[in-house]
């Protein structure tokens, strides 16, 4: 963004220095931890129990909602404190500190987008005394463990964490997910200076989730079953961390959170379960100010002139291998009735920037009620709170209950405006003030047929073609923007469509399917592959047959999966393709194709001396000690998403599944539940957990799982407090 180092403050290097860092870190900065936390409601760790059981899953046990926060706090501390940390300095604004100029780009991003005035100004007011004592108890868990084990701690100064801290990081993450930080980057740098586009057009990144819901009419047994499987980065901030968290106030949920957040994300509890998936729906705009052309820092708006308010902001940049120079560096942001403004670095423009992330700090709270419904009601009146910023909802309970909606928070725009370009900044009438209501979005409850689904596909194919659908109010205009189906959904409508009842482990079969769907628009773009003339190509005979043969299954030892995965590498990457063309579809010509073809024959040649080279030899699990066959393709059931490794001609997955768990309620509450991840559930390469579900995953076979501390302590492999 520009920033301009103006200052240096000069590190002593001296043995005397040293030696009080050193004198630091061991006695004094324990110290103000164990200070900060008498500030707090006192939690004794000794009244919190963590059960790590075979896996190194974290059971957690205590009388108090409060309690069982310190313990997930703990725990994940454990197995990844430095993307806990990562979150901490977000909070605080301290990644300038931490990772130099790129970390002061996010400390300016979180100044201009006001995260933490907007928290320092609600959080009274807006969250909930249980809330409130539930992020107490968190935080004393973070600050605990840093206090525990200060050589772990990369930046003194940003402990002790306050709950402030951890819920400005929310709104960060909101704001993030919104894509905000790519809007404001895009204005400083003077993007829209000579474009009219509203979002930055950037990659869409592979990440998304399946998730699948089936009633009584529609299982085997008469259970109702969730299945919720995310599709995320395999480690860092957005890789998932499984947990059970039990008070005697009621809290009892098994799931996935992202790393460092205080509820689980996604999961299951005695009453219910929900699965989340990515939508793409608009959230943001860009508006240009028509700035005064006599009176500095006023814009118009309705014919009247109003002021700029200026937000200054020093940012500290840490230079050097540990950052331990700090330059202070002045920055200017704006705030207009828009909202966020900044200036292009480029021209005398300015820009705002809108959308809902930066408007409210619920959304931790948001996810503790989900995490403490005991009921259709409940859970509802939690996403009513209309905080988090985006996640398709897949729901199932005990009553019998199914439900499919398109989540999050959608601004309410006057649709007589084309709200894809730039946006005027001088008329009232574009500043929308509210969003389109929870229960107003698409949805499907209780459908006729049976079963509810999403796999980041269009909402209006999130059933059966016969079932009744409700879409309440939901302008035409944004039904226009909405992803239309990928293979995975083509592939489930196909396979829920090949029985009337299933039972668990039909769905799990579902899953865990490797195989690319003739439908849809990566189906249908794909398809002359496997009806090339070999007679037309007799050097390229060998290839040709093997994919014309194939029953286009990914499985490890099949040779057509490796060829195209290599000419489908080369096309992505020549053309610049993303993920969002696996659902768009794309028009490659035969030529193109023989072209690839060669290019991918000639590379398996060179390293194998064949072109029969099984996909399980190419596309690998590795991870640590551990380097596995690995089946699955782009956009199957069950993903992946490969790049190539160094130094070897091998792939391994950046994107891929990442967490799965399947709950089975019967009329008095949750009977069955089971869980997988594809590497471990720690991010500590130490760590016998960082690895140790691979071999299970590769054969998909799931960890059975309860919420019953009797049960958990029949397999507990340690117990221990949290101190």
């Amino acid at each position: 963004m520009g920033l301009k180092l103006k200052h240096v403050d000069y590190f002593n290097n001296s043995i005397l220095l040293k030696r009080a860092f050193i004198l630091f870190y061991l006695f004094i900065f324990p110290a103000m931890i164990r200070a900060q936390s008498a500030i707090f409601p006192k939690i004794n760790p000794a009244e919190i129990t963590i059960v790590r059981d075979s896996f190194g899953i974290p059971h957690i046990f205590a009388k108090t909602d409060a309690e069982v926060a310190y313990g997930l706090a703990w725990a994940n501390a454990e197995d990844a404190f430095f993307e806990t940390q990562n979150l901490v300095y977000v909070g605080k604004g301290m990644m300038g500190r931490k990772k130099g100029i790129e970390g002061a780009k996010a400390d300016y991003f979180i100044h201009a987008i006001a995260a933490r005035r907007l928290v320092e100004e609600h959080f009274e007011k807006d969250l909930s005394p249980e809330f409130k004592k539930y992020m107490d108890g968190y935080v004393q868990g973070v600050n605990a463990y840093a206090a525990s084990h200060p050589k772990e701690v990369k930046l003194p100064k940003a402990f002790p964490a306050t709950s402030k801290d951890i819920i400005t990081s929310f709104v960060v993450t909101m704001s993030f997910l919104n894509k905000a930080q790519n809007a404001v980057a895009d204005a400083v740098d003077g993007k829209y200076d000579t474009v009219t586009i509203n979002m930055p057009d950037e990659p869409r990144l592979p990440v998304g989730s399946n998730a699948f819901a089936l009633n009584s009419t529609k299982t085997i047994d008469g259970k109702t079953y969730l299945c919720t499987n995310p599709h995320m980065g395999l480690s860092g901030p957005l890789s998932f961390y499984e947990a059970h968290l039990h008070s005697d106030e009621g809290l009892n949920i098994e799931g996935a959170l992202f790393q460092g957040l205080s509820s689980v994300n996604m999961g299951a509890n005695e009453n219910l379960a929900w699965g989340m998936t990515w939508n793409h729906f608009d959230r943001l705009d860009v508006y240009k100010l028509k700035m005064s052309e006599t009176k500095k820092l006023m814009y118009e708006m309705d014919g009247k002139y109003y002021a700029l308010e200026k937000r200054p902001v020093w940012l500290k940049v840490g230079l050097g291998k540990h950052h331990r120079i700090v330059l202070p560096v002045k920055q200017m942001t704006f705030w207009s009735e828009y909202g966020c403004t900044v200036k292009s670095k480029k021209s005398n423009n300015y820009y705002a920037i809108r959308f809902p992330g930066n408007q409210t700090i619920k959304a931790a709270e948001q996810f503790y009620k989900m995490n403490k419904a005991r009921n259709y009601s409940e859970f509802m009146d939690a996403l009513r709170i209309h905080s988090v910023i985006l996640f398709n909802i897949v729901y199932a309970d005990k009553d019998d209950n199914i439900f499919y909606l398109e989540h999050g928070t959608l601004p309410n725009r006057d649709t007589s405006f084309n709200w894809k370009g730039l946006m005027a900044g001088n008329t009232s009438k574009t500043l929308w003030t509210s969003l389109i209501p929870i229960d107003s979005m698409p949805h499907t409850i209780n459908p006729a047929c049976g079963y509810v689904f999403n796999t980041n596909n269009t909402p209006f194919n999130c059933s059966g073609k016969d079932c009744s659908q409700e879409y309440t109010y939901y302008p035409k205009r944004l039904v226009d923007d909405l992803p239309g189906n990928n293979n995975r959904s083509s592939r489930f409508t196909e396979l829920i469509s090949m029985k009337d009842k299933f039972s668990m482990q039909d769905l799990e079969k579902i899953k865990f399917d490797v195989t690319l769907s003739h439908k849809g628009g990566f189906g249908e773009s794909v398809e002359s592959i496997f009806h090339l003339d070999a007679n037309k190509y007799p050097d390229l005979k060998e290839p040709i047959e093997i994919l014309s043969s194939w029953n286009r299954t990914c499985e490890i030892h099949e040779y057509a999966p490796t060829i195209l995965g290599l000419m489908l590498t080369e096309i992505f990457t020549h053309r610049g393709l993303d993920d969002a063309y696996f659902i768009k579809g794309f028009n490659i010509k035969e030529d193109e194709w023989i072209s690839t073809m060669r290019n991918a024959c000639d590379s398996l040649k060179k390293y194998f001396g064949t072109v029969k080279v099984e996909w399980g030899t190419i596309h690998r699990s590795i991870c640590g000690d551990k380097n596995l066959p690995l089946r699955g393709f782009a956009d199957m059931l069950s993903p992946s998403y490969p790049v190539q490794n160094k130094n070897a001609f091998t792939f391994s997955p950046k994107y891929a599944d990442t967490y799965m768990l399947f709950a089975s309620f019967g009329k008095e509450g949750l009977e069955k539940l089971s869980a997988l991840q594809p590497l471990g559930n720690s991010l500590n390469p130490a760590s016998k957990h960082h690895n140790d579900q691979m071999e299970l995953f590769s054969r998909q076979e799931l960890r059975p799982l309860s919420l019953k501390k009797e049960d958990v302590m029949k397999k507990a492999e340690s117990v221990y407090h949290p101190k």
